[in-house]
């Protein structure tokens, strides 16, 4: 009997060494920085066409990324673009394995997987947002005109995808795809790369410590994912659950110290600490519930 884990774990097992794993890593992140610069001087070079000098076109860019605002948060989430083919061309030619079969063992995305995860994150916003309504108080509104909120929500709600979706494949596909085809322990394929996506959302310029209190969270979050692919075989169902998640928390309530500029209500950076208990718990109920008899995305065996 093979389950569901086991399959999608066979459509990583050519070129099983682990060297390869360690250098698709660092081509993926050069891919993403790549991308990353080309996007920083295609704005330099706009604001160049524009009169500006190129110190003051620098200032300009600096200025736009550390301002809030729709476009400003769109345009960094779509530096998640490079990320797209930096791993198609390491799974096609670094590992000799079709790109799709990161989605699933067929070579498809499974947008019923995807749209069940998106549901997941759903049910999870509007508990985690009674529990911080009910312990933490109202957040404030912000001075986003709600006219340009929704003319963002559009493109935020793509980007978001690009950017949850390639999280995902380096995540809980990639690495964890790698990992499970070779060792069958969790604490290996699930704990491990649950861990590096924790230590990837650290932020040494975050105030009153918040940083590891966002690493934690963040860690829940991945073992959760991980145990969608286990549940499905596929990883469908934790982009769909990490993409709504990302866009409920970028539309609507949100914490000013992460990321602000798009959201209609942000609680200030002196709830930090207690925001992050309740996401922490609200996080962690549902690694459980994912786990439980309970869950509709019921594990499945395998002839």
């Amino acid at each position: 009997m093979t389950t569901p884990l086991e399959f999608y774990a066979a459509a990583g097992s050519a070129r099983p060494g682990l060297w390869r794993l360690f250098v698709g890593i660092v081509l993926v992140v050069i891919g993403w920085l790549g991308w990353t610069i080309v996007m920083m001087a295609g704005f330099v070079l706009f604001k160049l066409a524009g009169g500006l000098g190129v110190k003051e076109a620098l200032s300009a860019l600096s200025a736009f990324l550390e301002t809030p605002s729709p476009a400003s948060v769109i345009f960094q989430l779509a530096t998640f673009i490079g990320v797209w083919p930096a791993i198609w061309a390491v799974r096609e030619y670094l590992h000799d394995q079709p790109f799709g079969t990161l989605f699933s063992p067929e070579g498809r995305m499974r947008w019923g997987d995807f749209g069940r995860g998106a549901l997941l994150a759903a049910g999870f916003w509007v508990i985690s947002m009674a529990v911080g309504l009910a312990v933490v108080g109202t957040p404030t509104r912000t001075d986003l005109p709600l006219s340009v909120w929704a003319m963002a929500l559009a493109p935020l709600a793509v980007v978001v995808f690009l950017q949850a979706s390639a999280e995902e494949l380096i995540f809980r596909g990639y690495i964890l795809q790698q990992l499970a085809a070779r060792y069958r322990s969790p604490l290996i394929w699930a704990a491990l790369p649950a861990f590096l996506f924790g230590l990837a959302h650290y932020s040494s310029g975050a105030e009153l410590g918040i940083g590891w209190h966002y690493v934690a969270v963040t860690l829940l979050f991945g073992l959760a994912a991980a145990a969608l692919v286990w549940r499905t075989g596929s990883i469908a169902a934790a982009m769909g659950l990490h993409t709504g998640m990302n866009l409920f928390s970028l539309s609507t309530v949100g914490l000013g110290e992460i990321i602000g500029g798009t959201q209609l209500f942000l609680y200030d950076a002196s709830d930090a600490e207690l925001l992050f208990v309740v996401d922490g718990v609200s996080t962690l109920a549902v690694l459980l519930f994912v786990l439980s008899p309970l869950c509709p995305i019921r594990a499945r065996a395998l002839a």
